[in-house]
């Protein structure tokens, strides 16, 4: 039996049933991207197969609304290359777990018609009641609209060929149209409940020890970990909240995880990154101040481990990972009140919610966790067990991954 990933990064979403099903000694796996992510210290590297592609987008010749259409075709045609010369090879896939939207899946059943498409779908895109325009009072253009509406193109294509299809969240399945709702199986990624835990105690001298960062146990400690610095995790509202905060609490520290590259949305037409911007107009002691670029998986645990209150903050988007991990972790949270987290949290059971615009108000919840230790002992001890006795714990996710796969297999 051959099983074909399919995404534009290694491993990303099916890390953890790409690493399952390669332990399986009748299957024949691989997968097919453009590049490994940062952080990937994977075994089973024999198994990636890359592809590159030809060009960019060719710029004025090509009509605004259709760049990232056009960039999901090249995309599409690259993967179709390096899906030839496994071809070749003769690895022919009884199924393919692909990743639809960025355009790497489109074109594979054309060359293997016989192989099954398991689809995971991230998003559907809508000009309105999610992420588009959140909190604006501007009306939207028609010429925005219809741009926006043209970036399903590649998803509905996979759509149209899926034999079934996996979606993380319910939140992300209603932004999907109503004829497809109910086909999605709504399986999480799943969270490592073993490595992302609780810190064992450790001896008084004991403390956070990262490279370039090093803060005694004893120091009242607030985290916020991102991708990227970014207005779609809340970044400006978060940089406010956490000036207004240091100004609060003068013994307070701040630890920054993440990368000044934008990863969703529009970077700054003034070539700044947003978290210099912040640096620009908020103020920051740089005393309690500590910055770190992306953690490898060792350090960036330790960093949640050690974290008095966590801080997590999204518009209506797709619900990160960072936020699972913090609550497996039993981090102390603090989270905006906005839909995606709404389905995971009950408000003051697992973590405090506050409004995504009230920076103050995220300010004032976060220093009384920093004043209430018993607090936050509760918010952490629910945080935890919301993910091990939850659909969202990977033993329980990968089981369900693995029943869908065997479903769609069996029906071959």
């Amino acid at each position: 039996m051959n099983i074909l990933f399919v995404h534009s990064n290694f491993p990303a979403q099916f890390k953890h049933l790409f690493s399952s099903l390669c332990k399986e000694k009748n299957l024949s796996i691989k997968f097919l991207c453009q590049s490994k992510e940062w952080n990937s210290n994977e075994l089973n590297l024999d198994k990636i197969v890359t592809y590159n592609i030809s060009r960019e987008v060719a710029g004025d010749l090509c009509h605004p609304n259709l760049k990232r259409f056009e960039k999901a075709i090249l995309v599409a045609q690259a993967s179709l290359r390096a899906a030839i010369k496994l071809n070749q090879q003769g690895f022919k896939p009884d199924l393919i777990v692909g990743h639809s939207g960025y355009g790497a899946t489109l074109y594979l059943k054309e060359l293997w018609p016989k192989a099954k498409f398991l689809g995971y779908f991230e998003w559907f895109y809508k000009s309105s009641g999610s992420d588009v325009g959140f909190g604006s009072n501007q009306q939207m253009t028609p010429d925005q609209a219809c741009r926006i509406h043209t970036y399903n193109a590649p998803i509905l294509m996979d759509l149209s060929i899926c034999d079934r299809a996996i979606t993380p969240t319910k939140w992300q399945a209603k932004q999907f149209p109503d004829k497809w709702k109910s086909s999605f199986d709504i399986i999480f990624d799943g969270i490592d409940t073993q490595l992302f835990r609780p810190r064992i105690e450790d001896p008084p001298e004991k403390g956070l020890k990262i490279p370039g960062i090093e803060l005694a146990k004893d120091v009242p400690l607030v985290t916020y970990t991102t991708r990227g610095f970014e207005p779609y995790r809340g970044w400006p509202q978060v940089a406010e909240g956490l000036s207004l905060l240091m100004q609060r609490n003068p013994q307070v520290h701040i630890l920054l995880v993440g990368s000044d590259e934008v990863a969703y949305g529009s970077k700054r037409a003034d070539g700044m990154s947003w978290r210099h911007w912040a640096f620009q107009n908020f103020f920051f002691d740089p005393k309690r101040i500590h910055f770190s670029p992306p953690l490898q998986y060792c350090d960036y645990i330790k960093v949640l481990q050690y974290s008095w209150v966590h801080v997590y903050w999204t518009i209506p988007f797709i619900l990160s990972w960072g936020l699972m991990e913090s609550l497996s972790t039993g981090c102390s949270v603090v989270a905006s009140n906005t839909a995606p987290v709404q389905e995971i949290i009950k408000p003051g059971k697992e973590a405090i919610l506050v409004d995504f615009f009230d920076p103050d108000g995220m300010a004032g919840r976060i220093d009384e966790l920093l004043q209430n230790k018993e607090h936050r002992i509760y918010l952490s001890n629910n945080a935890r067990n919301k993910i091990l006795n939850s659909e969202y714990d990977l033993k329980n996710t990968l089981e369900n991954q693995l029943q869908v796969i065997n479903d769609i297999l069996r029906k071959s």
